[in-house]
């Protein structure tokens, strides 16, 4: 099996991170990995630290840019598994 460039994978695993798309609804074409490519890599990644590794430099440089505004952030609970009762 041919390897799958590194930006694939990284275009692959920031779109699900971004839209929250199922692994199954990942777009296929010239510039996306395939699910079990990016799938394989998330989890390699995530072992040795390079996907936090990227999230910091990648922060670095939105914040360098300023492109990211701090005092406003959200949060979808719409998939999370706690059903505590207020």
């Amino acid at each position: 099996m041919p390897h799958s460039s590194f930006r694939y994978v990284l275009n692959t695993l920031l779109y699900i991170l971004i839209t929250g798309c199922r692994w199954c609804d990942v777009p296929k074409g010239e510039i996306w990995a395939s699910k079990s490519s990016a799938h394989r890599w998330l989890k390699r990644w995530q072992l040795e630290g390079t996907l936090e590794a990227l999230q910091a430099l990648i922060l670095g440089i939105g914040q360098e840019k300023g492109l990211i505004n701090w005092s406003y952030g959200g949060v979808d609970g719409s998939f999370s598994p706690w059903e505590g009762r207020w």
